[in-house]
């Protein structure tokens, strides 16, 4: 039993209703539910022999994050790691970006980077935040991001290739949240925010690639029939 009160017993009663399955994936599931006065999301690990440890050693360290981003306004609630495969957080009311309507853009975006800030000052990068499914609008339209799986801790002392990662996904946060802003409409930044976009050779890249292969498409696309 963890400070709140909820018990181990609990969270595997909870996970074995198959009713509440929201996910099922090839890293693990993602059950809903309520244990007692809280509502609950519970990422359990899947897998067996090295997969199923992997995969419970992932979601340990992504416990060992929101531990170390308790506190911070836009961040799901942790309420503990069970049985050495069970994380379980605060379950957010809201949907993911991709499904959402954003009220207050203004005020929506002055949030998240407020958010993306926070954690980056607790050693955080979050770099994954170009996906939409990693960012909540909430009922009141306020951002929670989410699904720290890959997320990067800087390390103390000297770790060269941690702090490369680190950096990497760092600045990552911020070109995501000028993509989010803007709609991909990267002509349109403001002075203002023009210190957070600072593409990376690799979505440069990836970039080209992509208006390529739109292009190849677009080119190869049989013409409708005006008859």
């Amino acid at each position: 039993m963890n400070e709140i009160g909820i018990a181990e017993s609990d969270v595997v009663a909870c996970v074995r209703d198959g009713d509440r399955m929201q996910y099922r994936g090839y890293q693990g599931n993602i059950h809903t539910g309520r244990i007692g006065e809280y509502n609950v999301l519970i990422k359990s690990a899947a897998g067996r022999s090295i997969v199923a440890w992997i995969n419970r050693w992932m979601l340990h360290r992504e416990y060992l994050i929101y531990r170390r981003l308790t506190g911070i306004s836009g961040i799901p609630k942790c309420y503990g790691f069970f049985g050495g495969r069970y994380l379980v957080l605060e379950m957010v009311d809201g949907e993911t970006m991709r499904e959402a309507t954003i009220t207050d853009r203004k005020l929506f975006f002055e949030e998240m980077l407020t958010t993306i800030n926070l954690i980056h000052d607790r050693g955080v990068a979050h770099g994954d935040l170009k996906r939409k499914d990693n960012i909540l609008v909430t009922r009141d339209s306020r951002p929670c991001l989410i699904d720290f799986g890959v997320s990067i801790f800087r390390k103390p002392g000297f770790h060269p290739f941690n702090h490369f990662r680190h950096s990497f996904s760092h600045q990552h946060d911020f070109n995501a949240w000028v993509k989010h802003k803007y709609n991909r409409r990267f002509q349109d930044i403001s002075a203002e925010d023009l210190q957070y976009h600072r593409p990376l050779r690799i979505e440069q890249l990836a970039r080209a690639i992509k208006k390529f292969w739109t292009r190849i498409k677009r080119t190869v696309r049989p013409k409708k029939s005006t008859s």
